[in-house]
């Protein structure tokens, strides 16, 4: 009976241990400080570099983060988006956005109420949830829970199927605990998957501000 009162014991400790470490959609959404800039690249049929890169930048401002997304060709940017973001536990939330692209420079935007980016899961199901682009596009997204293997190490992951009203496939995303965005493949019509933007490293930024 002693044995049974410390083996209960023990196990409240751990499911207590377990509650107070428990991960918000923050540990999958942003890297692991202070690491701050993800870098990626597109890759060719080959599997091969191409001139397509993407850099996303992540900026502590104590109760928000904003995060900027440069996509560039050949060394110059094709678009810019600066996103302001807030989190709760199973949520992130863009409240304002400045865009850049060919159609605009600039462009400020308030989100308001804030539009819901991602969605953490619950164990053993999936989320749904629809936004509204900031180029317009309207999409709707369902996320579930997978590992992902990187170095030899296998690390939790919240996976995004993504598909934009009147457009050709579906986007899937992949957000990585300590690391962020990690990976974004394209699902055609067809049913075939091809790697979209691979990720190429983290580093730390001292002028990312």
């Amino acid at each position: 009976m002693k044995k049974m009162k410390t083996t209960i014991l023990a196990l409240a400790v751990c499911l207590s241990s377990l509650t107070t470490q428990a991960q918000t959609i923050k540990d999958f959404f942003v890297p692991t400080s202070p690491k701050n800039k993800a870098t990626f690249y597109s890759p060719s049929k080959t599997g091969g570099r191409t001139d397509m890169t993407r850099t996303i930048y992540y900026v502590d401002k104590g109760n928000s983060y904003d995060i900027t997304d440069a996509k560039m060709f050949n060394g110059n940017p094709t678009v810019i988006q600066t996103k302001t973001v807030i989190f709760s536990d199973n949520e992130v939330k863009m409240t304002k956005s400045v865009s850049t692209t060919m159609m605009e420079t600039n462009k400020q935007r308030n989100h308001n109420p804030p539009t819901v980016l991602l969605k953490m899961p619950a164990l053993g199901k999936t989320a749904t949830w629809s936004y509204t682009e900031i180029s317009g596009d309207v999409a709707n997204c369902k996320a579930s829970w997978t590992t992902v293997d990187i170095d030899g190490k296998t690390l939790k992951a919240i996976k995004v199927e993504e598909e934009v009203v009147d457009g050709f496939g579906i986007t899937i995303l992949y957000y990585v605990q300590g690391i962020g965005l990690w990976k974004k493949d394209f699902k055609g019509s067809d049913g075939t998957i091809q790697p979209f933007e691979k990720f190429d490293q983290l580093s730390y930024d001292p002028t990312a501000k």
